[in-house]
């Protein structure tokens, strides 16, 4: 949708995570009818609003200007829904623009046909090959996402910088996952920060935290791997390392994460990445992650783990042995060493590892 003055094409279509710069679009599409003396666009959602219904109101007549037509996740369209929008779009109603959106890429007969009226623009990273492949493109993407947002506004990013940025906030390696809008807003606030110094690694270090949860993720990708080595020597990063993470924040988050893995298995043995989204709420690579983990660990060994660590929360609350030792949080540690030790046994079972 360009800001020159050309004429409004019949259909767009926008999809990926970039949430912001799908808004943009949506912004630009109303301005733009704002400007031509039509009126604000209607918003239409996909799961609630079937094909029929979208050409149904694409082709009422607009009462003033042109008319503009929004519908939100278009991917969730079946082929019943895409094919009265492509026949739509082989003679699209002139005085109406249509603004597709989409979380990811929608079907293939739906793209071609607003290629070929209109315009097309993915708004994320394209991905391939192994999920290792998937996790160094998106980080690569966003990288180059924040080397743009530092030019925008006027400063320098060093793409080894940018690469760091998003390391620290992001953690892919361990499923914390940092959104495009994330990054951007970590980068206006480096460029606060250094003013007219340049951008590097020290700065960010000054004004980036790093996911508080990252380590607290590979802790339980760990232990649902049945790696006892790793869960350990995590465990012990964390209580002596640079960076100290509170038993009981370690604790919540492995609650969090396997509240999930138990929500994953109650779909059924072998759910998708896409119905653990539907159930849970976590989309992309952790989505996916829990999907795998969910099948490959034996059937209620989620919901065994989070009864294990609700019982750890109260003790870690409540227990005396959480007061023991020298420091304030070695009685602490300790709980928190037997809870992944019980967690390493109920996910253990199916791959012959005893924790």
């Amino acid at each position: 949708m360009s800001s020159a003055r050309d004429a409004l094409k019949p259909a767009y279509l926008v999809y990926g995570e970039d949430r912001a710069r799908v808004q943009m679009w949506v912004r630009r599409l109303t301005v733009r009818l704002a400007e031509e003396g039509g009126l604000p666009p209607e918003r239409l959602a996909a799961e609630e609003t079937g094909g029929h219904e979208v050409v149904d109101a694409a082709q009422a007549v607009a009462l003033a200007g042109v008319r503009g037509i929004v519908v939100d996740g278009v991917e969730r369209w079946r082929k019943g829904d895409v094919a009265p929008l492509v026949e739509y779009l082989a003679v699209p109603n002139p005085a109406t623009c249509l603004l597709l959106t989409a979380d990811k890429a929608p079907s293939k007969d739906l793209l071609e046909a607003v290629s070929a009226v209109g315009m097309v623009e993915h708004a994320g990273p394209e991905l391939s090959g192994s999920r290792a492949a998937q996790r160094r493109g998106r980080a690569t993407w966003l990288s180059e996402q924040a080397v743009k947002e530092a030019e925008r506004l006027g400063k320098e990013l060093p793409p080894r910088v940018a690469r760091h940025l998003v390391d620290r906030v992001s953690e892919e390696r361990a499923g914390a996952v940092a959104t495009a809008l994330e990054v951007r807003t970590e980068v206006a606030k480096l460029v606060a920060y250094c003013g007219l110094d340049p951008i590097d690694t020290d700065a960010v270090d000054a004004v980036t935290p790093a996911h508080p949860e990252a380590r607290s993720y590979e802790l339980a990708d760990a232990i649902t791997e049945g790696d006892r080595t790793r869960a350990y020597g995590l465990l012990q990063d964390m209580a002596s390392g640079a960076d100290p993470q509170n038993p009981n924040a370690v604790q919540a988050a492995l609650g969090r994460h396997f509240r999930s893995v138990a929500e994953a298995q109650d779909i059924g043995p072998r759910p998708s990445a896409e119905e653990v989204t539907a159930r849970t709420g976590v989309q992309g690579f952790p989505a996916r992650k829990i999907a795998d983990q969910a099948a490959a660990l034996p059937p209620g060994a989620g919901a065994s783990a989070l009864i294990r660590l609700a019982a750890g929360e109260l003790d870690l609350r409540v227990n005396h042995l959480a007061q023991l030792g020298r420091s304030r949080d070695d009685g602490s540690r300790m709980m928190l060493e037997a809870i992944a030790r019980d967690l390493l046994e109920i996910c253990a079972p199916r791959r012959g590892v005893t924790a």
